[in-house]
């Protein structure tokens, strides 16, 4: 059997609709000394069943690998290892390519010997009806240095061919933005780079895909940029380091700005590279990331303190998948020797109020290291990445109370060490063993002027108090970031407490209170431009007014039905419920 001269390697997952598309465009390569690898990376759709139509109807051309679910990068690995291609070219499932791109990226290969020929990108906006094409580089010969610093689609795998030579004894890695942590360091390390400046690729870019959609894995892209930063050549790292800061600026402040905290803290790990980076230097808008450097972040710190009962697996399963870098500090009663507690917290323990010594011996952690304090009782979403950028923090449970189930801070915060200095002596909250949200209540209010109002507040610019729909309760509006699992309630039903239930409520009042006041002061024209489209030429004047009542009704309904009576229905059934069962929240 002849040796292909190009290895097309699709890992193919959950794309029955589009999947057929990908194969016909390998197909149809004008390049006829090729091979089609095809690895079906455990998909459930029909996707398998349409991998092997094509391996029978194409027995001397394509090869199907059926193999568990374990990533793209592993499917793509699977099929380099299974390749004879003097080349390998991969393609995205869903995506598609331009009948000369073998060819003729095979041809500049093999005429000067590159090891990894490069093109340009066309982009379809799914459902945008619009395309753009990414030019790689403004040349047509490849100046490596202003290459890695000032090029385009450096990270992609998909708009490159490359040299067999090219994969021995690498790689990609199991996780998200696979392409990221290998390819770049491959181009730097490879420098024999050609470059057909056509858009072979098309990369079909729809909305809500893996890459796109916040999910805890998201936090991979930091250590792919940890690994393009070690595995890249170090005769290119000042261009590496600028690469890099290009990237990390535009997640952090637009694509990806949930995950700010944790490229902060990349960015501080690597200060000295960024601040005496020349190319930084010059470049007045990339410059502004180093503004970040300035920036206090709470550690990537799970804080757990359980005396007496295990940590839930829920909660497990829970900071795995959303907090999958984080620290996860299990501390149980022998994690502080005894003899180090204050009187009043051994106290406690002697009593059986162990509640009293796990929020202690939390409070102390948090002051030691830094971090999340996430009691047993809380279920924390991703949401809680975005607290990491206070320096402390703390939320209400209802309009006086505040709750002890979830708070942070960075490490040594004097606010924090004076709350833990507390516990020490025989004031009268330590003989009252008064538990923390109390105690962190007075506190707040004697040495940084809380009010109790359940409100939102910034204490001396620095500690902030958040709603209790953020740190206590879900009131189903989109900004919880943690809230208390341990009072059942229904299926389909939220547990809130009815201090917090009402607050809510009167807001959404005075919300609607003053959309239609603000409504009842425009002048007619606006209003009705307000709530209703721009009417179509030919509507007569009661047609017009029959539009406009109805949209108006439309708008009444989708607010009150979203946001006040539909959606709090159950919430205040179940209030009711707990009031009357003496259970008040």
């Amino acid at each position: 059997m002849n040796t292909p001269k190009v290895s097309i390697i699709i890992p193919v997952y959950q794309v029955e609709n589009f999947l057929e598309r990908a194969v016909e465009s390998a197909l149809a390569q004008t390049l006829e000394e090729k091979e089609i690898i095809l690895v079906d990376d455990g998909s459930t759709d029909g996707s398998p069943a349409i991998c092997d139509r094509y391996a029978q109807e194409y027995p001397d051309l394509i090869r199907v690998i059926h193999q568990e679910n374990a990533g793209l990068g592993m499917a793509r690995n699977a099929g380099i290892d299974a390749s004879r291609g003097e080349y390998l070219l991969f393609m995205d499932s869903d995506d598609t390519i331009e009948p000369d791109m073998c060819g003729e990226m095979y041809r500049r290969a093999a005429d000067a010997g590159d090891e990894i020929v490069m093109c340009d990108v066309r982009i379809i906006y799914v459902g945008e009806d619009r395309t753009s094409t990414v030019s790689t580089y403004p040349r047509r010969e490849i100046d490596l240095a202003d290459y890695i610093a000032n090029g385009s689609n450096i990270t992609y795998s998909v708009n490159k061919l490359f040299a067999r030579s090219v994969w021995e004894g690498v790689r990609y890695e199991k996780m998200l933005f696979e392409d990221i942590a290998l390819i770049p360091a491959l181009v730097t390390r490879h420098p024999r780079i050609g470059y057909v400046p056509k858009p072979f690729y098309n990369y079909y870019r729809r909305p809500d895909t893996l890459s796109t959609s916040p999910v805890g894995a998201t936090a991979d892209i930091v250590r792919a940029f940890r690994m393009f930063l070690s595995g890249g050549d170090p005769r290119y790292r000042e261009e590496i380091v600028y690469c890099i800061a290009k990237q990390l600026l535009w997640n952090m402040t637009q694509s990806r700005p949930l995950f700010q905290a944790d490229f902060i803290t990349f960015l501080q790990e690597h200060r000295q590279d960024f601040l005496l980076n020349h190319y930084i230097a010059a470049d007045a808008r990339v410059k502004k990331l180093l503004d970040f450097l300035k920036k206090e972040v709470i550690p990537d710190r799970i804080i757990c303190a359980h005396i007496g009962r295990p940590i839930p697996e829920e909660y497990r399963e829970e900071v795995c998948s959303d907090f999958p870098y984080a620290e996860l500090i299990d501390a149980d009663e022998t994690y502080f020797p005894a003899e180090s507690l204050p009187e009043s917290v051994r106290e406690a323990l002697s009593a059986g109020r162990t509640a009293y010594a796990e929020e202690y011996i939390a409070l102390r952690i948090l002051s030691e290291r830094g971090g999340i304090v996430l009691m047993p009782e809380m279920r924390a979403n991703l949401g809680l990445k975005k607290l990491r950028l206070n320096t402390a923090f703390f939320g209400f449970e209802g309009e006086e109370t505040l709750t002890a189930g979830c708070f942070g801070a960075v490490a040594g915060h004097y606010a924090i060490r004076a709350l833990l200095d507390s516990y020490e002596g025989t004031c009268i909250h330590n003989r009252a063993l008064l538990p923390l949200k109390d105690r962190l209540r007075d506190f707040l209010i004697l040495n940084f002027h809380l009010k109790p109002n359940g409100r939102k507040q910034l204490l001396k610019h620095e500690i902030q108090i958040y709603l209790p729909g953020v740190l206590a309760y879900d009131m189903k509006d989109g900004e919880s970031c943690c809230k208390r699992a341990d009072l059942p309630a229904p299926e389909g039903f939220e547990v809130v407490g009815e201090s917090a239930l009402k607050m809510w409520s009167d807001r959404i009042l005075e919300n609607w209170a003053l959309y239609k006041q603000a409504l009842g002061k425009l002048p007619a024209a606006e209003r009705r431009q307000a709530a209703v489209p721009p009417p179509t030429t030919g509507i007569s004047p009661a047609e017009l007014e029959r539009a406009l009542d109805r949209r108006t009704q439309e708008v009444m309904d989708a607010y009150e039905h979203s946001t006040s009576w539909r959606l709090t229905k159950p919430i205040r059934a179940l209030g009711r419920i707990i009031h009357r069962g003496g259970k008040k929240q």
